[in-house]
Formats: C-alpha cells, sequence, structure tokens
C-alpha cells in the first residue's frame, strides 16, 4: 500500500531531487538555467517532468532534436537571450504539448519552412529582436491555433502576401520595428479574429485602401513612425470597433475627405508630426465618442476650417500646441461642449476672436502661453463657468487701450491665472518688461496714421476704444491729437476726456494749444499720454511740477516788467522848454517891497 502512495505521488514530490545542476527550480514545475559558458544546452539534462523551461544567458547558437530529452508534460518554453542563429529541423519535435515559445533576442536570420510544424497547440510566439531578413511563405501553415505571433525588431523588408492565411484565431500580430515599405491587399484578410495590430516603426509608404477592410474587429492600430505622405481614401472605413488608433510622426502632406467610417468605440486619436497645412472640414465626423485629440507639432499646420471637429460631442481634451497657426475661425469650437482642456500653446496667434470660446461651457483649462499673442479682447473669457486655469505667460504683451479691458478681466480672476506676475509689457519701448497689470492708461497712447494735406503731411490719431468700468459702465475715453508738421515744430492741439471711477461718472474736456519743437512733443506728450504705471506717476507729477514753475516764473517775470515800464514812464522828463503864460497873485498878499 505504502508503495502505491508512493507511485501515485505527483512529479513535484520529487522536484527538488532531480533539479539539474548550474539550474534553480524555486518555482513549483519549473526550471531555470543560465551559464554563459556552456555552447550547448544539451548539458543541462534537463529532466522531463517541468511544465515551464527557461535557458537564457548562454553561448549555444545551435538547437537541434537532442537539444533536449522528450518533454511530454512541458507547455511553456523561453529560450531568449541567446545566441541561436541555426534551427535544426525536428528542434521541437520532442515539445507535443507546447503553447508557449520564445526565441526572443537571438541571432536569427532565417527559419526552416517546417521547423513550427509539429506545434500543432501552440498559441504564443515570439521572435522578436532577432534579425530575420524573409520568412518562408508556409512558415506558419501548421499553426491554426496561434493566438499571439510577435515578429518586432527585425530586419524584415516584405512579408509573403498569403503568410498569415492559415492564422484564422490569431489576435495579436506584432510586426513593429522593421523595415516594411508596403501594406499589400489581401495580407491579412484572414485575420478575422485579430484584436491588435502594430505596424509602427517600420518604412510603410503605401498601404493599399482594402488592406484592413477584413480586420472588423480590431481594436488597436498603430501607424505611428512611418513613411507615410498619404492615406488612401476610405483606408478606417471598415474599423468599425477600432479603441486606438496611432498615426504620428509621419509626414503627410494631406488627409483625405473622407477616411473614418461610423466609429463608435475610437476614444484616442493621434496625428502629430505630421507635415499637413490643414484639414479636412468634417474629417472627424463620424467619431462621436472620441475622447482625445492630438494635433500636435505640425509645423507646416497653419489654418483650421471652421467645422474641422464637427461631430465631437464628447471630446474632453484638445491638443493642438506648438504648430503654426495664426488664425482660429469664430466657429471653430461650435461643437465641443464638453470639452476640459483646450491647449494652444506655441502657436502665432497675436490674437483671438472675441467669442471664439463662448460654445466651451464646461471648459476648464486653457494653455494660451507662448503663442505671440500681444491682446486678447475682454470677453473672451466671459462665458466660461467653470474655467480653473489660464496659462498666458510667455506672450509679447503690448499694453495699449486695446488691452484695458482685458487687464480688467484679468484683475478680477487673478487666482486663474498661474504665474500671473510673468505677464510683461513688451511695446511700446517705454513700458517695456512693466508688469501688465500695474500698467494702467488714464490717457492711451493714439494710433497715428501718416496722410497728406495741402498744407503739408501731418499725422492724424483715430479715436480710441471704450471699455466697462468696475461696477457698470465706465465712460468712454476719447482721445484726439494733431500733429501738423511745419519747419521744424509741431502745432499741437490736444483734445481729451476723462474718466472717474464713480458710479455716475462725470465728464472734463480740456482743450491746449501749444507750439513745441518736434522733439519736445514726441517725448513729453507720449510720456503723459501713456505713463500712469506708478513710476509713470512720479514722472508725470515732476513735469507738472517743472511746468507749473516755469508759468509762475513767466507770470512773475511778466509782472516784473510791467512795473519796470510803469516806473520808466513816470520818471522820463520831456526835453521840450517850458514856458510861462499865466502867473497868479493872490489878492490878499502883502505888497512886494525890492528893498526888503
Amino acid at each position: 500500500m505504502f508503495l502505491f502512495i508512493l507511485l501515485a505521488m505527483p512529479s513535484c514530490v520529487t522536484f527538488a531531487i532531480v533539479c539539474p545542476v548550474r539550474c534553480t527550480c524555486k518555482v513549483k514545475d519549473s526550471v531555470a538555467c543560465q551559464d554563459a559558458a556552456v555552447t550547448d544546452i544539451a548539458t543541462f539534462k534537463i529532466p522531463h517532468n517541468f511544465t515551464y523551461v527557461l535557458v537564457t544567458g548562454t553561448q549555444a547558437t545551435e538547437l537541434t532534436e537532442s537539444s533536449f530529452q522528450h518533454m511530454p508534460v512541458t507547455i511553456r518554453l523561453f529560450l531568449q537571450r541567446n545566441r541561436f542563429s541555426i534551427l535544426r529541423p525536428g528542434a521541437f519535435e520532442n515539445f507535443p504539448l507546447l503553447k508557449t515559445l520564445r526565441l526572443s533576442k537571438n541571432s536569427m536570420s532565417s527559419l526552416s519552412s517546417g521547423i513550427f510544424s509539429t506545434l500543432v497547440y501552440l498559441e504564443h510566439l515570439y521572435l522578436d529582436e532577432n534579425v530575420l531578413l524573409d520568412l518562408d511563405p508556409s512558415i506558419f501553415s501548421y499553426l491554426n491555433g496561434l493566438e499571439i505571433l510577435n515578429l518586432s525588431k527585425n530586419k524584415l523588408c516584405t512579408l509573403p502576401n498569403n503568410i498569415f492565411r492559415s492564422l484564422s484565431k490569431l489576435k495579436r500580430l506584432i510586426l513593429n520595428d522593421n523595415l516594411l515599405v508596403v501594406i499589400p491587399y489581401g495580407m491579412f484578410d484572414n485575420l478575422i479574429e485579430l484584436d491588435e495590430l502594430y505596424l509602427h516603426s517600420n518604412l510603410i509608404e503605401i498601404i493599399d485602401n482594402r488592406a484592413f477592410y477584413q480586420l472588423q474587429k480590431l481594436k488597436i492600430l498603430t501607424l505611428n513612425k512611418n513613411h507615410l505622405k498619404t492615406l488612401a481614401d476610405g483606408l478606417f472605413l471598415y474599423l468599425l470597433k477600432v479603441e486606438t488608433l496611432s498615426l504620428y510622426e509621419n509626414p503627410l502632406t494631406e488627409l483625405p475627405n473622407v477616411l473614418f467610417g461610423k466609429i463608435d468605440t475610437l476614444r484616442s486619436l493621434r496625428l502629430w508630426g505630421t507635415s499637413f497645412s490643414t484639414i479636412p472640414n468634417f474629417i472627424f465626423s463620424n467619431l462621436s465618442n472620441l475622447e482625445v485629440l492630438v494635433l500636435t507639432k505640425n509645423t507646416k499646420l497653419q489654418s483650421l476650417p471652421e467645422d474641422a471637429f464637427s461631430g465631437l460631442i464628447k471630446l474632453v481634451e484638445l491638443y493642438l500646441y506648438s504648430n503654426n497657426i495664426s488664425v482660429l475661425p469664430v466657429g471653430l469650437f461650435q461643437h465641443l461642449e464638453s470639452l476640459q482642456v483646450l491647449s494652444l500653446y506655441n502657436n502665432t496667434f497675436d490674437s483671438l476672436p472675441n467669442d471664439l470660446l463662448k460654445p466651451l461651457t464646461n471648459l476648464q483649462n486653457i494653455y494660451l502661453n507662448n503663442s505671440k499673442i500681444s491682446t486678447l479682447p475682454g470677453n473672451l473669457f466671459k462665458a466660461l463657468p467653470n474655467l480653473q486655469r489660464v496659462h498666458l505667460e510667455g506672450n509679447p504683451w503690448v499694453c495699449d487701450c486695446k488691452i484695458e479691458a482685458f487687464k480688467f478681466w484679468l484683475k478680477k480672476n487673478i487666482e486663474k491665472v498661474p504665474n500671473y506676475t510673468s505677464l510683461l509689457c513688451t511695446n511700446p519701448p517705454v513700458l517695456k518688461a512693466i508688469p501688465l497689470l500695474t500698467f494702467g492708461a488714464l490717457i492711451c497712447q493714439p494710433t497715428t496714421i501718416l496722410q497728406e494735406q495741402k498744407s503739408g503731411p501731418y499725422l492724424h490719431t483715430t479715436p480710441l476704444t471704450s471699455w466697462d468700468n468696475t461696477r457698470d459702465k465706465m465712460n468712454s475715453v476719447f482721445s484726439t491729437t494733431e500733429y501738423f508738421i511745419g519747419e521744424g515744430d509741431y502745432s499741437v492741439t490736444e483734445h481729451a476726456s476723462n474718466w472717474y471711477n464713480s458710479k455716475e461718472p462725470n465728464h472734463a474736456e480740456t482743450t491746449t494749444k501749444h507750439t513745441l519743437s518736434g522733439l519736445e512733443v514726441h517725448s513729453k506728450f507720449a510720456i503723459i499720454h501713456i505713463c500712469s504705471f506708478p513710476s509713470g506717476h512720479l514722472i508725470y507729477y515732476l513735469l507738472y511740477f517743472t511746468t507749473s514753475v516755469q508759468i509762475f516764473l513767466t507770470i512773475v517775470q511778466c509782472f516784473v516788467l510791467i512795473k519796470i515800464q510803469r516806473c520808466f514812464n513816470q520818471f522820463n522828463v520831456p526835453t521840450e522848454p517850458v514856458v510861462l503864460l499865466h502867473v497868479l497873485v493872490s489878492q490878499n498878499c502883502p505888497s512886494f517891497d525890492p528893498n526888503q
């Protein structure tokens, strides 16, 4: 009875006893052998009763039918990181139940046609990171149950058209990092169960427009980092269940008008690093459940049509950064009600339309930094109730009247603008490096236009715009200044309206006429008109004080001159002789006695 029990006990009881020398058997039913001095793996003398066998890190270059004894229970065989360059016919005859074979990271450049013919139960085959140059058309003919095939990181330039025709149960095909140039029609036709197809990092230039027509269960398709300049019309028309599609880093110069079918499962699409200058209207309209769209680093992308994003009603994140876009049409975002993140940094906008962001009622974060923006409308962010972050740093702000309304919004929403202290004026030069928030214009710098009149050329300023004040409405600010250029002198007439921060603003109009040299007009008026920032107040009051003193001294001088003139008139004696005509003598005077 005791003998019967010993015979009936599983092989794991003797597991530790039969573990080969130079191998480890720490895991049940597993053996791992590694020795850099071994040139023939048969020397390991691995017993037949292991389910999992790993041989790695040897100098063995050849695998033959005698490398292993009969292995009736082995289902996983891992032979990676050796130096196998030759697999002899019959090398796997001793593994009748094998389900996984890993030959990764060896030195195989070719495989004989029947090398896998005995592995009828094989499910996973890894041939990646070898130097395979080509494959026999019938090499996979016997692997009807194969589910995973990894041929990545080899030197394959072409594949026989029917090489995968027997793999009707294949779910994952990995072909990335080869030298493939063309994907012909029919190559994947029998892969009706395929879920994942990896074709990235090849040299693919041409894909037949019917290449993916039979892959109706495909969920992941990677075509990034190839040499695709165009995509065929309707290329993805029948990929109805695809969830991830990567097309980035291809030199695409254009996209076809019809590219996608009705794909409800696609959540992410990446189209960055291309060479197209625009995209067609309604190109994404069938991707109704798309959540992430990446259109970045397209250095030639200069414009987008108004309906480019039509149909993307569930889009949550839109990335348009690091392009060369200068203008965005007003209706571009009209269908993106679900958008939460909008990244537009590193473009060349200068400014944006006032109602551009109005449809984005769920927007939370917007990136407009480093986009050469010089001014923004005051109402640009007004209709965004969920806005949390506005990134604006790194832009060349022009501090003039046009920016006053935006600055007013900025002051009220300063907590939403990270690094707001880094927003600095770039122009005009007198305000360079002044923080945008500290700049304030009581009278804005006029915009000048050179014109011609009969009296000679002159500079005429255009009326300035108005904006809202802090409570209800701030009265309009207008400044009109005419500079008549004569023989080196300027005759200046200035009309200015001042506004006051009160509930009912009062208006005061002043009219001043001067005759100054051209240099004085340019320097004094430019500074007085635009310098109302803190340091500008000091300059203003200094000029005001010195001007007042000059006026006072002039008045005193005039007064003194008038007094001198009057005194001179009083002491000025006439030069004509005086003739006495009458002498009046009083009757009561005593008689005159000459002797007295």
